[in-house]
């Protein structure tokens, strides 16, 4: 397997393209725990500063255990640093090592040092997050706080993590210490910080913007997607900044999650229109 030597060289890939949207990178892939690829690679062509926070988009947290340890597996490869195996080795140990249902990917990110803290929104099918108490120890004695919060609707109100003016419980600061976001001093109009102080990658896997009708999976129809994420002024702006934020953006289709291809490509189609100006192609040319 080549070295990749640029960011598009990630569309020389099977299950992954490299869309340019302003002044970043849209990385469009099938399978969640391709995440890692994604961030092993752009580590080593040095896109982050420091270990970058992930937020995502997911119906599920995904963070069950890899049973991994970065020591063992840098022994296995003859390393001392992540960034020093090949993109063979790393890309095959995604591939057979972790787990096919795309369900460990993020704490094996976090025990690889490619993944900082995390906050999932949208999540309502699994509880692995609250289960270790928001915290997950890796094997170098790093602390990652994990996250779990209502879509952002909610999560904006008077009453949620990210929206209420009154801190009621330490789990709220924790959350927008990651989104840097309703932390005095701010501005009036806009309250996430005026600088980034640590990368994001803001992920979303479609699977997130799907309901359940009669045992059958389905996209969000459009009418939702937008009363929720597009027509609400204020969710619209903090979703604008969040991307803008963002050193890059990826986007699991996960199509087995969503119901199939087409309702997977619905779901992509909204994020294409609504905030990334049509630079994903979702609409056909006439």
């Amino acid at each position: 397997m080549q070295e990749i030597t640029s960011i598009y060289g990630l569309s020389n890939h099977t299950n992954i393209e490299v869309y340019s949207f302003h002044d970043k990178y849209i990385i469009l892939y099938d399978d969640h725990r391709s995440i890692l690829n994604v961030l092993f690679e752009t580590k080593k062509l040095g896109l982050f500063s420091t270990t970058p926070n992930i937020i995502f988009f997911d119906k599920h947290d995904d963070a069950c255990n890899p049973q991994i340890n970065a020591k063992d597996l840098f022994e296995k490869w003859g390393i001392e640093r992540i960034e020093d195996v090949s993109s063979r080795d790393f890309w095959s140990f995604v591939e057979f090592d972790l787990s096919g249902l795309d369900d460990d990917w993020l704490l094996a990110g976090m025990e690889l040092g490619l993944i900082n803290h995390a906050v999932v929104i949208g999540q309502t099918e699994n509880s692995n997050m609250r289960d270790l108490n928001n915290l997950f120890e890796s094997s170098d004695g790093e602390v990652h706080e994990l996250f779990d919060i209502y879509h952002l609707n909610y999560s904006l109100g008077s009453r949620g993590c990210l929206g209420d003016n009154v801190i009621k419980e330490p789990y709220y600061e924790n959350v927008r210490n990651i989104f840097e976001y309703n932390q005095p001093p701010y501005g009036r109009y806009d309250k996430f910080s005026k600088e980034v102080t640590n990368p994001i990658v803001l992920d979303f896997d479609l699977d997130c913007f799907t309901t359940e009708c009669e045992n059958n999976v389905y996209a969000w129809p459009e009418a939702i997607f937008r009363e929720k994420y597009y027509d609400n002024e204020e969710v619209r702006h903090f979703m604008h900044k969040l991307i803008n934020r963002s050193t890059i953006i990826t986007i699991c289709r996960e199509p087995t999650c969503c119901g199939g291809l087409g309702e997977s490509n619905k779901i992509l189609g909204y994020l294409d229109h609504y905030f990334f100006d049509g630079c994903l192609d979702t609409i056909p040319i006439r």
